[in-house]
C-alpha cells in the first residue's frame, strides 16, 4: 500500500472525500476539465477509478470476512444472534497529522455490499502491551459489526503503526488528539472503550467532554486517582466498569474510584487477571453487547419521544435504570415543580413519586404505599408477602431468594410513615417533592426515610439487571408506625411467626445524615422513656395562699428533671469524645392541669421525653426518678407511656463477620465511617431486642440533619450515590460465608 506514487498521495483526500459521499468535489473538477477537453474528462474519470481501486485499501484495507460465526468468537448459543443480512469487513487506515494515527474499522455491510447505518459507534483504545490488532484478533471488531455497530480501534501514539510524538505529553494534548480523530472520521457521540494505559487518554476526555460520549467502558484504566469524588459525581455518562476478579491492584483501585460515577454498572469477570477481556472473552463480549443494546434502546426511545413530542415513558426508562440519558439543568421547570423532566434520572423520578404519597400521621395513607410497593415487587420480579399485625397496620416483605436458602438471610428494613409538617414553615409544599436548581429535593421523608426505601429497591434492580446471584436470601421489609413508637409495627411483628420464618442473620435500618465528609453508622440506640409525672395537691380559690398545691410540687419535679438536663448538656459540651448518643437527654414536652383562672387545681401533670444511652444502669436511673418525685412532695406518682429497656448493641469488632464485611466494603468505596450510638429511636431496637445484629445507616454525607425538621431535603446526587453504596453492600453481606450453626 505504501508503494503508491506521490501523485496518488496528492489525490488522497479527494478520493477519501469521494468515498464518504463528497462526490461533489470530483464533479467540480470534472466540469472544469470538461470545458478544456472531453478526452481529458474521460481520462480523469478513468484515473479516479484506478485511484479508488488502489488507494481505498490504503485508507481502509479490508479482510472482507463475511458473517463470522458466533462460535469463532467463543460465544454460546445463548449469545445475541447477529442480524442475518449483515456481513463484516475489517479495514485499516491512517489519519494524517501530528502524529499520524493508524486505525482499524469494522463496518456492518448488507448482502449487496452496501454499508448499513450503524446502531452506535464504538471507539476502542488499548493497553500498554497491546494495539488495535488485539481487538481484531480477539474477534471484538467483527462481533460489533456483526451486531450492527461501527467499531473503530485506534493505535495510540507510540504503539502499533502510530509513531510516537511529543505532541501528546499533556492531558489536554491527549484530549485534542482524540477529538481530532473523532471529528476526522465523522464519529458523533461514540461509546468509548478504554483498558489500562489508555486511561491517560480517556479519563481527561470524560472529565472535560462527557456530554460528547454516549457511553464509557473503562477496563481497569490508569489515572483514576487523579480525580475527586465531586468530579466523578458530576459525570452523567452511562458507564460499564469492567475488571478481573484477580486484578487486586489496578482493577480494584480503579473500581473503587470509578464506582463514584453516578450512572455506572459493574462486571467483574471471575478468575480473570488485569487483561480480563483476554482471559474471559466470551463473558466480556456478552457484557459488552448487553450494555450497547441498552444504550441503543435508550437512543431509540429518546428519538421516538422527540418525534411525538413527549417527555418519554418513565416506566420504560426505568427498565434501563443504569443507562439513563444525561440530565439537563434541574431548574424549576420539568424537573422542578413536581414534573418529571425527560432528562431526570429515573431513580430520582421514582423517589419523588414515593415522596408524594401522604403517609403522614395522624392518618397515614398506608394503602397508597402498599399499592406502590406492589408495583415495585412486580417490576423487580420478586414475590411480596403482606402481614397485618393489627387492624390497618400491615408489614410488607419482598424476598429475593438466595442460591443457598438454608443460610440465614439479610434484612433491609425501612418504614413507610412520616411525621406531621407545619406547612407554613416550609418554602415548598412538603408533599410536592419539588427539586430546586441545585438538585435539592424537598419533602417530608426525604431523609427519614423514604430515600433509603428507594435506594434499597433501585440497588436490587441493578443487581438483578447485572444477573447477580446472591448466596443468602435478601428480604426488603416495609413497616408502619415507626414514627409513633413502632408499637403497632415492628414491636409486634418481631414476635410474629412470619418474622421468625424470615430466618434473619443481620439487618440494615435507618441512620442519620452527616454534614461532613464521613458517613455515620449506628451500632446501638439510647432507650426512649416517655414519662408522665402526676402531682396532686390541695385545691382552693385563686385568691388565697393555699399550701401544698399541685403547682408547687410540679415546679419541684420540673426543676429536678431540668437540672439533670443541664448537667448532661454541660458534660456533652465539655467533652470532645462524647456524641449526643453518649449522654441522657431530657426534654419537657407537655404540661396539663387546671379548669379555670380562679380555681387552684387538685392535680397537674408534666411529661418528659428521655433518651438513655446503653452505658447507663436503667434501674439506678429509675431509682433517681423516684427520689426526685419523693423530694418534690407527697403523693406524687409517675407512669411510662414508653419504657424501652433493651440495651443490646451490635458488635463493631473487626473479628465480627458482619461488621467486618460492612466496614471493609465501605472502605473499598473510600467511605470514612463514624461509629455512634443513635441519639433517637428506630425499629432497630426491636430487632436487637430479639438477639439480632442491626446497623443503622443512611448513606447521606455532606447533608444537614433535617429529620422531623422544616424544609427537609436531600440532594439528588447524594441520593444516587446511596444507591451505588447499597449496590455494593447488599451482595457483600449476602456473600458472608456460612457461620457456626448454619448449614
Amino acid at each position: 500500500m505504501k508503494s503508491v506514487n506521490n501523485q496518488c498521495c496528492d489525490n488522497y483526500w479527494a478520493v477519501h472525500a469521494c468515498r464518504r459521499g463528497a462526490a461533489d468535489t470530483i464533479k467540480q473538477l470534472c466540469k472544469m476539465n470538461f470545458l478544456r477537453n472531453r478526452l481529458v474528462v474521460l481520462g480523469l474519470v478513468l484515473l479516479a477509478t484506478v485511484l479508488l481501486y488502489l488507494l481505498l485499501p490504503a485508507i481502509r484495507q479490508g479482510s472482507m470476512e463475511p458473517s463470522l460465526e458466533v462460535q469463532r468468537m467463543g460465544l454460546s448459543a445463548a449469545s445475541p444472534a447477529p442480524p442475518p443480512t449483515i456481513n463484516v469487513t475489517v479495514r485499516t487506515g491512517q489519519l494524517p497529522g501530528d502524529p499520524p494515527l493508524f486505525f482499524r474499522e469494522a463496518l456492518p455491510i448488507d448482502g449487496a455490499g452496501r454499508q448499513i447505518l450503524p446502531r452506535l459507534q464504538v471507539v476502542l483504545l488499548h493497553g500498554q502491551a497491546f494495539t488495535s490488532k488485539t481487538w481484531e484478533d480477539l474477534g471484538t471488531l467483527a462481533l460489533l459489526a456483526t451486531n450492527g455497530y461501527q467499531a473503530l480501534a485506534l493505535d495510540l501514539p507510540g504503539f502499533g503503526n502510530s509513531p510516537d510524538s511529543d505532541a501528546v505529553k499533556t492531558d489536554q494534548n491527549r484530549v485534542d488528539l482524540l477529538l481530532r480523530f473523532l471529528e476526522a472520521l465523522g464519529v458523533r457521540a461514540p461509546v468509548l472503550l478504554s483498558p489500562s494505559m489508555s486511561g491517560h487518554f480517556s479519563l481527561p476526555l470524560l472529565m472535560k467532554h462527557d456530554s460528547q460520549l454516549r457511553g464509557f467502558i473503562p477496563i481497569a484504566p490508569v489515572g483514576t486517582r487523579t480525580y475527586t469524588a465531586q468530579q466523578y459525581q458530576s459525570i452523567q455518562t452511562p458507564t460499564l466498569i469492567v475488571y478481573g476478579e484477580q486484578d487486586t491492584n489496578l482493577g480494584a483501585q480503579s473500581y473503587k474510584n470509578l464506582s463514584q460515577l453516578p450512572r455506572h454498572s459493574t462486571v467483574r469477570l471471575a478468575g480473570a487477571r488485569h487483561a480480563c477481556y483476554m482471559d474471559k472473552p466470551r463473558e466480556f463480549h456478552l457484557a459488552l453487547l448487553d450494555f450497547l443494546s441498552k444504550l441503543d434502546d435508550q437512543r431509540r426511545e429518546g428519538k421516538l419521544a422527540k418525534q411525538v413530542g413527549q417527555e418519554g415513558n418513565v416506566e420504560a426508562r426505568r427498565t434501563h435504570a443504569m443507562l439513563p440519558e444525561k440530565d439537563g439543568p434541574s431548574g424549576m421547570g420539568g424537573g422542578g415543580q413536581g414534573g418529571v423532566g425527560p432528562a431526570e434520572h429515573p431513580s430520582v423520578s421514582l423517589f419523588r413519586e414515593y415522596l408524594r404519597l401522604k403517609t403522614v400521621h395522624p392518618e397515614p395513607d398506608y394503602d397508597a404505599a402498599l399499592r406502590f410497593l406492589d408495583r415495585m415487587a412486580l417490576e423487580l420480579g420478586l414475590p411480596m408477602k403482606k402481614v397485618e399485625v393489627c387492624p390497618g397496620r400491615t408489614v410488607a416483605i419482598m424476598t429475593w431468594t438466595g442460591t443457598n436458602p438454608a443460610l440465614k438471610s439479610i434484612l433491609l428494613n425501612s418504614h413507610t410513615d412520616v411525621v406531621p409538617v407545619f406547612q407554613e414553615s416550609w418554602k415548598y409544599d412538603a408533599f410536592a417533592a419539588i427539586k430546586d436548581a441545585e438538585g435539592n429535593i424537598y419533602g417530608r421523608g426525604t431523609q427519614d426515610m423514604k430515600s433509603v426505601t428507594i435506594q434499597y429497591i433501585e440497588a436490587i434492580r441493578r443487581l438483578k439487571a447485572e444477573g447477580r446471584k446472591l448466596a443468602r436470601t435478601v428480604h426488603l421489609m416495609f413497616v408502619p408506625d415507626e414514627e409513633v413508637g413502632g408499637h403497632k409495627g415492628m414491636e409486634m411483628f418481631v414476635k410474629h411467626p412470619e418474622f421468625q420464618a424470615l430466618n434473619i442473620a443481620f439487618a440494615l435500618d435507618e441512620g442519620l445524615a452527616n454534614p461532613a465528609e464521613s458517613f455515620t453508622v449506628f451500632y446501638g440506640e439510647r432507650c426512649p422513656w416517655w414519662i408522665t409525672v402526676r402531682c396532686p395537691g390541695s385545691p382552693g380559690h385563686g385568691s388565697r395562699f393555699v399550701e401544698n398545691t399541685a403547682a408547687e410540687k410540679l415546679r419541684n419535679v420540673i426543676n429536678s428533671f431540668l437540672d439533670f438536663r443541664e448537667k448532661e448538656k454541660k458534660r456533652l459540651n465539655t467533652s470532645e469524645c462524647l456524641t449526643l448518643g453518649d449522654v441522657t437527654t431530657v426534654n419537657m414536652t407537655m404540661v396539663k392541669g387546671g379548669v379555670a383562672y380562679n380555681v387552684i387545681p387538685a392535680e397537674m401533670d408534666v411529661s418528659f421525653d428521655m433518651r438513655i444511652p446503653p452505658t447507663v444502669n436503667l434501674q439506678e436511673f429509675e431509682d433517681q426518678i423516684q427520689r426526685w418525685c419523693k423530694e418534690a412532695g407527697e403523693g406524687i406518682t409517675y407512669e411510662f407511656a414508653q419504657k424501652h429497656e433493651n440495651q443490646d448493641v451490635t458488635s463493631t469488632a473487626d473479628s465480627d463477620p458482619w461488621w467486618n464485611t460492612f466496614s471493609t466494603t465501605c472502605k473499598t468505596m473510600n467511605m470514612n465511617l463514624q461509629k455512634e450510638i443513635f441519639p433517637a429511636a428506630t425499629d432497630s431496637r426491636f430487632i436487637r431486642a430479639v438477639g439480632l445484629p442491626a446497623i443503622g445507616f443512611s448513606p447521606m454525607n455532606h447533608t444537614p440533619i433535617l429529620l422531623h425538621d422544616h424544609n427537609e431535603f436531600l440532594n439528588e446526587q447524594i441520593f444516587l450515590r446511596g444507591i451505588q453504596v447499597y449496590q455494593e453492600l447488599v451482595p457483600a453481606l449476602a456473600s458472608v460465608p456460612p457461620l457456626p450453626g448454619e448449614s
